[in-house]
């Protein structure tokens, strides 16, 4: 059976068996989305996503101001020009990374496994790299006044991992002043992070993750589970957490019963989340987010919300039945309340389509519509999927 019939996953994702910051948000934001894109389906071990040119370059950029907010953040966000700015650059990978990124891609691109033509990423790396220097200059505030031994205070940093008990994290701590890259486990809850930098700050401690984009709330919450987690690794309880930006900074304090709040919370919700995704399938939370889902042809809960977000932007999502036999420019089906709808593409599109049969149910993914949605185009890119009545995941 082809990837586009299977009905349901052949072999269900397990809970994870160890939490993070990321993996709770995103179960929480929707279980069956997180279920459903690391199950098995047949010959691939996850849900195989089709990634988009455009959304690659993208996280090209993304994960280049990514890195170089992490390198300046750790030196004070030195000036333009300086030698820690070209420290930092050098530590980011920030030039180098986008050609080594972009022949990345191209090659997995053209491995992936998911039927369809064959995407290239059109963009160069050298615009890419241009592209990401204005994004920084634009967003980015040096601080004009750090001072020589404000620098080299930056070198001081340790790198502290899964080595350090809490001892030798505090007199780490004491003797240089700043820690980055620390990685803690809870002692007693399957939960763990990387504090990017904890400090330092007169007799108080800070816990400090470098940011790009907006701020958020799940920044702050993030940074709460990371206190958390350094409170019970050393006994020393940070009283202030930061999340720096390329902008600026957000900052709020902390305190024990925020951390015990956290902790109880935590106690709570670890096991009700595995709870959730021990159901087959995991609960769905339709949201806008559903316009984007990669899984949501196979979730009739966030479908027709994904369907009518659609229209939004003039793409065509549609469950449609086919009502007459597929020829090689397309074919008739009916839509709701027996809406005729004329599903037309080229010749060369017809070989990526799955077989049809008339009185088979599909579901249409990124086609587009035309003459008020009485025919939908089904492109290169477009995805058609089976579905049963009622399908497994309802």
């Amino acid at each position: 059976m082809s990837f586009y019939e299977l009905q349901a996953p052949t072999a269900w994702a397990e809970p994870p068996s160890i939490w993070s910051s990321t993996s709770i948000d995103d179960i929480e934001a929707c279980p069956r989305r997180w279920q459903l894109l690391r199950s098995r389906w047949g010959d691939f071990a996850r849900f195989p996503v089709r990634p988009h040119p455009a959304a690659i370059e993208g996280q090209i950029v993304h994960e280049a101001l990514d890195r170089l907010t992490r390198a300046c953040g750790q030196r004070g966000n030195p000036p333009f020009g300086g030698p820690e700015f070209a420290a930092a650059l050098k530590d980011a990978d920030f030039f180098p990374g986008f050609a080594r990124a972009v022949a990345e891609w191209q090659k997995r691109l053209t491995a992936h496994p998911r039927p369809g033509p064959a995407f290239r990423l059109r963009t160069s790396a050298e615009d890419l790299t241009n592209r990401a220097v204005r994004l920084f200059r634009a967003q980015y505030k040096p601080n004009s006044h750090v001072s020589l031994h404000g620098q080299a205070s930056q070198h001081a940093f340790a790198a502290a991992g899964d080595g350090a008990d809490g001892a030798d994290l505090n007199v780490l701590l004491a003797q240089r002043g700043a820690l980055s890259e620390v990685k803690l486990t809870h002692p007693e809850l399957p939960f763990l992070g990387v504090l990017d930098r904890v400090q330092l700050s007169g007799d108080s401690i800070e816990i400090v993750d470098f940011k790009i984009g907006k701020p958020s709330e799940k920044h702050r919450r993030q940074l709460v589970r990371y206190a958390l987690l350094w409170w019970r690794a050393t006994r020393a309880a940070p009283t202030r957490i930061s999340a720096q930006y390329l902008h600026g900074t957000e900052s709020w304090s902390v305190s024990t019963s925020d951390l015990l709040a956290t902790e109880r919370a935590l106690r709570l919700e670890l096991p009700l989340l595995q709870g959730m995704l021990r159901e087959r399938p995991a609960r769905a939370m339709p949201s806008d987010l559903c316009r984007s889902c990669a899984v949501r042809a196979r979730c009739d809960a966030g479908w027709h919300r994904a369907e009518e977000a659609a229209l939004v932007d003039g793409q065509g999502d549609a469950e449609l039945l086919v009502a007459s036999p597929p020829q090689p420019h397309g074919f008739m089906a009916s839509a709701d309340a027996g809406r005729s709808i004329a599903v037309v593409h080229a010749s060369s599109v017809a070989p990526l389509l799955p077989a049809l049969t008339v009185g088979q149910r599909i579901r249409v993914l990124d086609g587009g519509w035309q003459e008020k949605r009485t025919r939908l185009e089904i492109k290169p890119w477009t995805e058609v999927y089976h579905i049963a009545s009622p399908s497994p995941s309802a």
